[in-house]
């Protein structure tokens, strides 16, 4: 059995210590180069704790050791526990965080790797990658071929809208002459009302209101067409103007949608890429 005397009993017997026959094996010696200490850094001496007088070498059962036997599994412990206590604390600091998150970054590539090494697994994640780029193109061609109507439409409605434009101001202007001349007539009418009634009886006087009243019926009834033919004009013109700005908004909308696709075609080739990258 394994005794560790109190440090009373060391310092009396300390040159005994070094030639003990219980340490006479190989753990016994590891244990004993403890005990006894070098001639360098001296003895090491244990407390004079109780605790320390019995050896769990051995279990009750099994009875007293022998004097002087030592297992192995006990005199390895003692000599890691007591190397332990002489050690500097930055001997034994904690590992390094940065070297487990290598460790655990090097964990997870290889885990990838052993994924995306399936080629089927990545003959299909391909052919879907293609599938989904051939049906985005295609979206993206007929969105681009309506723009392109919807601008020639709305260019062609602009031309009639700049049309129909000149045609209300011809219109507004021949109104404006005719209402001259309309005035003109109603003032020639009266001076000759004026002038035949300060004429002399031998001349024939006109019919009241004879020619005067025949070019105000005629100015009248072109002035009543070219009313009507203005306000059929400007509700043209305005199904016209309302028509281009519906067009303008459908312009805009749809190259939002052609704008959002691009960005996903891009965000989709990228993941594309990225799943590539791990094909070794």
């Amino acid at each position: 059995m394994f005794e560790v005397k109190p440090r009373r009993a060391v310092e009396k017997k300390e040159s005994s210590t070094e030639t003990d026959e219980g340490l006479g094996s190989s753990g016994g010696k590891r244990f004993g180069s403890l005990g006894s200490g070098s001639a360098d850094s001296g003895s090491v001496y244990l407390s004079d704790s109780q605790d320390w007088a019995a050896s769990p070498g051995c279990s009750p059962e099994e009875g007293p050791a022998p004097h002087g036997a030592i297992s192995p599994v006990l005199a390895e412990e003692t000599f890691r526990y007591m190397t332990y206590l002489a050690l500097e604390p930055s001997s034994y600091s904690p590992p390094d965080p940065q070297g487990l998150s290598k460790v655990l970054g090097a964990d997870r590539v290889e885990q990838m790797t052993k994924t995306y090494n399936d080629i089927d697994v990545v003959s299909h994640l391909l052919a879907e990658r293609d599938r989904d780029l051939e049906l985005a193109a295609r979206i993206g061609q007929s969105l681009l071929q309506r723009n392109n109507l919807l601008q020639e439409r709305n260019e062609a409605l602009e031309e009639q809208l700049a049309q129909a434009q000149d045609q209300v101001h011809q219109v507004q202007h021949e109104l404006g002459k005719k209402d001259e001349l309309l005035r003109m007539v109603a003032s020639a009418s009266e001076e000759s009302e004026t002038d035949s009634s300060a004429s002399t009886p031998l001349r024939q006087p006109w019919p009241p209101g004879g020619h005067a009243a025949a070019a105000a019926v005629a100015a009248l009834g072109q002035l009543e067409s070219l009313q009507s033919k203005l306000q059929d004009l400007e509700e043209e013109n305005l199904s016209l103007r309302s028509e281009a700005c519906q067009l303008k908004s459908d312009t805009v909308t749809y190259e939002e949608k052609e704008q959002r696709l691009v960005i996903d075609c891009v965000k989709e080739l990228r993941e594309s890429d990225g799943l590539l990258a791990f094909w070794p």
